[in-house]
């Protein structure tokens, strides 16, 4: 049985389930090469049924990450609810960007395809997952180009049980607590808690919008000067320089309440109001004029208020876990949706609460509910949870193919005998090296198959990757990918984290020998990386660590500020030429500049 999965909205994308094995799963903008392209995922569908040898008359089961109608319903609900407030949604803002959105018959007729992320008409945006719900698979048909008979079901599924699909089932835990956490799921949930046993999910609790943790941390994040939905990355990574100068004032806005729930203080935001993500004037009031949008240097006091909300995230996060394990007994927490990319929260969440266990999907934003919404209909016809391979399910490229892109762009290469030992060399040297091998990983994080590499220990390592090579702002860290079997001799905990989703404290006496992946606050987002994860990733940093006796590299996804991670060897070979990266280690092919 063929279960095609597919999300949108921002960060597109599909997957194809056939029984209990995924056969791929894409983002569509690494395919279109738009940055958290959200038109509807044509491109990666076609991929996942070309991977997967069928074609769409092949598919038995479509499974859509939302449910419009459900949507619409709660709308109305809140609009009612937060009168006369909500009567801003008709002034149709651009938010923190200058100007008015797309109108309701633009934003129809664009599918929801926006300029920034507050480019839309709330009203058109219902309208449009609304028509999408009636007309999902002449969509899909058009969107490929198919006009064969078709027989598949069209399943539209609940958005948070897709993203607690995406996490229990994935996970290696036969029981779980489930959270599920982003802005707003189809019917109005942000927070979702369950318990996971074996094929079933059971729900606990749903925290519904406007009391949202992602719309929290988005609404700061465009205060502060970045994308909200997109840049929160940054906003964490820019926290370790902040100071607790507005700790107390920050908790305010977010209340715990007895167990396990919490709500935030309307009166600070305005995303309830105008459906965009913006604080109000008492926040301004408070906090001072907001940041303009500039990758210039940030003051000091914006990386404070970045500090405040990254605590008050935890804070709450931590809250919120240990009710869900106090309440279910689970010794194992699985968890997904976009505020599941808080690396930061998550390591605190293992490591400060009874939880013995912990699993975050590697794509856990909306892309990710792609192939969760799949699973959701495939374990429930009685197929199993997925077993085989569950991070690197994107397109691969032959020998042949590699080869011919090298030809094909006039460089001058060689064939490496064992290009581990040729990559591990060069590293050592102090060269970072553009690292293009198997299939392409999914989520936000390069793990191994479409990395940027450089040497941990050089001291200016960082600055070189932040300004020569990913063009992006200087307070931006970056990550190592360890040797599992030797995490523990330099970060505080051992615990395994293969898909780099947990941050833990670099040990106080190694900082020095790793400066390059060691944050400002003393932290590191680690990747453990074993032979039956990665075997040639495993074979390379093993190889650098007989040369340096260093067992990490450094590890950044593969492409220039504000691209997609590369796919193809043409992405590869274009991402080499107009950067300074040293050298290409494209399959078994070697490029040095």
């Amino acid at each position: 049985m063929y279960v095609l999965g597919l999300s949108q909205v921002h960060d597109a994308a599909a997957a194809l389930v056939k029984d209990d094995e995924i056969v791929a799963f894409i983002d569509e903008e690494r395919l279109t090469r738009v940055k958290h392209d959200g038109s509807f995922p044509a491109r990666a569908a076609q991929a996942c049924l070309e991977i997967g040898g069928i074609t769409l008359g092949d598919v038995d089961h479509v499974a859509y990450y939302w449910q419009g109608r459900r949507e619409v319903r709660h709308a109305l609900t809140h609009f009612v609810r937060y009168l006369p407030a909500t009567l801003s949604v008709f002034q149709n803002t651009g938010g923190i960007f200058a100007g008015k959105a797309s109108s309701l018959v633009s934003t129809v007729r664009q599918q929801g395809v926006q300029q920034h992320p507050d480019d839309y008409h709330v009203g058109g945006a219902l309208l449009l997952h609304l028509k999408r719900s009636f007309t999902l698979p002449s969509i899909l048909k058009n969107a490929l180009g198919y006009t064969g008979p078709t027989k598949f079901k069209t399943h539209l599924i609940d958005h948070h049980l897709a993203h607690a699909a995406s996490a229990h089932y994935l996970s290696p835990f036969e029981r779980s607590a489930i959270i599920t956490w982003d802005g707003i799921g189809s019917d109005g949930t942000s927070t979702y808690l369950a318990v996971g046993e074996g094929d079933t999910i059971r729900d606990l609790r749903r925290v519904k919008f406007p009391h949202s943790l992602g719309a929290h941390y988005a609404c700061v994040t465009g205060y502060l000067g970045f994308n909200p939905t997109r840049d929160e990355g940054k906003v964490m990574g820019l926290a370790a320089y902040g100071k607790p100068t507005y700790l107390d004032q920050l908790r305010k806005l977010v209340r715990l309440l007895p167990d396990g729930n919490y709500e935030l203080d309307l009166s600070y935001f305005r995303h309830h109001a105008t459906g965009k993500h913006v604080v109000s004037p008492k926040f301004i009031d408070t906090f001072g004029p907001a940041r303009e949008r500039s990758k210039g240097p940030v003051e000091q006091k914006y990386a404070d208020i970045a500090y405040g909300l990254q605590v008050v995230l935890e804070e709450t996060g931590l809250h919120v876990a240990r009710w869900i394990q106090q309440e279910t007994g689970a010794t194992a927490l699985s968890t997904a949706g976009g505020v599941a990319l808080n690396s930061v929260m998550n390591g605190r969440l293992l490591l400060e609460t009874p939880f013995e266990d912990f699993y975050a999907q590697p794509a856990a934003a909306d892309d990710g509910a792609a192939l969760g919404a799949a699973l959701a209909v495939s374990v429930k016809a009685g197929l199993g949870r997925p077993r085989g391979e569950q991070v690197f399910l994107g397109p691969g490229f032959s020998e042949n193919e590699l080869e011919k892109a090298l030809i094909e762009s006039g460089l001058s290469y060689q064939r490496a005998e064992r290009i581990t030992d040729t990559t591990a060399a060069a590293l050592a040297e102090g060269k970072i090296v553009g690292w293009f091998q198997g299939r392409m990983e999914c989520g936000p994080r390069a793990l191994g198959n479409r990395s940027i590499l450089a040497d941990p220990r050089g001291k200016d390592t960082k600055d070189r990757l932040n300004e020569k090579i990913k063009h992006r702002e200087p307070f931006r860290p970056f990550a190592p990918s360890c040797l599992a079997d030797r995490s523990g001799e330099y970060f505080a905990s051992d615990y395994p984290s293969p898909v780099m989703l947990l941050v833990f404290d670099v040990l106080e006496h190694q900082r020095d020998q790793v400066p390059a992946i060691t944050h400002e606050d003393g932290t590191a987002r680690v990747q453990t990386v074993s032979a039956a994860d990665n075997p040639a990733y495993y074979e390379l940093i093993s190889a650098f660590a007989k040369l340096t006796g260093v067992p990490m590299v450094v590890n950044t996804s593969f492409n220039d500020n504000e691209e997609p991670i590369v796919n193809s060897p043409g992405d590869a070979i274009r991402c080499f030429l107009k950067t300074d990266l040293d050298a290409l280690a494209l399959g078994p092919f070697w490029v040095e500049k």
